[in-house]
């Protein structure tokens, strides 16, 4: 099978990544790229063991003839603009996560698309992981029985690191703080496992990180007639989980490092052993998979199954979380000092 001839905008940082998971499908071919960095190219000349172009600009990367497909790897406020440079130019576009900041501008590049025949891949990695894919079967088949209630934290301590000039205190580039940096992947995970829903309340603090922007965000809705709470933080220790809860049992999903840990329910009163399950996950792979499904896509010139249309959904359930959220103010701002390392550690302190 002949392969997509591509180029990228933005071949260091995640690009690097990107462009090893295109190596492993194995029907790719790089072409060249552009980076803020001139050196970067060089560097992935040894990495793509061949010779790649560097192109000059955005516009004769996306004018090239040889280019089949522009993968956008840059920050999330520049992907929407160049890929719609490169659609328009009647290239197949592949988009990092988020999809872009601006509700209207994603909209518009998703029907452009798909009005045009243009394939637009999207990359929403963490429904491919093999664990989530595992998650994904058992719901299927029924094995938590009727799921009740579900329950996602999304968290970092950003707010209380960067300074007040930092792209992540920008409203315009990030809606929301930590639920659109942090918390996009979650809101895919939502419609993934569960399907589409909307959220009903919401709390915000926009007042402890230097400026306005949304840093501590607690939502209440609903996924397929599933309860669901979701809190996403940039002022609390480093941590993205997730727990199902179901009348058969109930999953604790917890990341860095990956746990699955499950309670069959017993029927009886009384606390139910925890089972780590994390062995039981199938080698899958599934990220292979979906990035040969956008190479068909492309020779086909369809959309492939993980789309812009994902990414839309995901913005659009970022939007609607902002407009329920009631906003809490008047807590004291805190500083970076105030978050410094104790010299003795509160573990410590408390358990000594």
């Amino acid at each position: 099978m002949k392969k997509i001839r591509y180029a990228m905008i933005g071949v260091g940082g995640y690009g690097a990544k990107r462009r090893a998971s295109l190596r492993k499908a194995g029907c790719f071919e790089m072409v060249g790229g552009i980076d803020l960095s001139p050196s970067i190219v060089a560097e992935a000349e040894a990495q793509e063991e061949k010779p790649l172009v560097a192109y000059p600009s955005i516009e004769a990367l996306v004018n090239d003839p040889q280019v089949e497909a522009v993968f956008v790897c840059t920050p999330a406020h520049l992907h929407v603009a160049q890929a719609t440079l490169a659609a328009r130019a009647g290239k197949a576009i592949f988009t990092e996560k988020p999809l872009g900041h601006d509700l209207s501008d994603c909209t518009a590049l998703v029907e452009y698309c798909e009005e045009h025949g243009i394939p637009h891949g999207h990359g929403f990695t963490l429904r491919y992981e093999p664990h989530y894919q595992y998650i994904k079967s058992l719901l299927d088949e029924g094995k938590f029985g009727r799921v009740v209630g579900v329950s996602i934290a999304t968290m970092s301590t950003l707010g209380l690191i960067y300074p007040p000039d930092n792209w992540r205190f920008h409203p315009g580039e990030n809606p929301g703080g930590p639920l659109y940096q942090c918390g996009i992947h979650k809101l895919d995970l939502l419609h993934f496992l569960f399907g589409r829903g909307e959220w009903t309340a919401g709390l915000a603090h926009a007042d402890i990180t230097p400026t306005q922007t949304e840093d501590s965000i607690v939502l209440l809705g609903q996924f397929a007639g599933i309860p669901v709470t979701f809190q996403s933080h940039y002022v609390a220790s480093y941590r993205h989980a997730m727990e199902i809860y179901g009348t058969h049992a109930t999953l604790l999903v917890s990341e860095h490092p990956m746990r699955l840990e499950l309670k069959e329910t017993c029927w009886k009163s009384g606390p139910e052993p925890l089972c780590n399950i994390i062995d039981c996950v199938p080698a899958t792979d599934a990220t292979s998979e979906s990035l040969r499904d956008f190479a068909e896509a492309v020779r086909e010139r369809r959309q492939p199954e993980m789309n812009g249309r994902h990414g839309l959904w995901a913005i659009e359930s970022l939007y609607e979380a902002l407009a329920v959220c009631r906003p809490i103010l008047g807590e004291t701002k805190l500083k970076p000092s105030e978050n410094q390392l104790r010299e003795k550690p509160l573990a410590e302190q408390c358990f000594a």
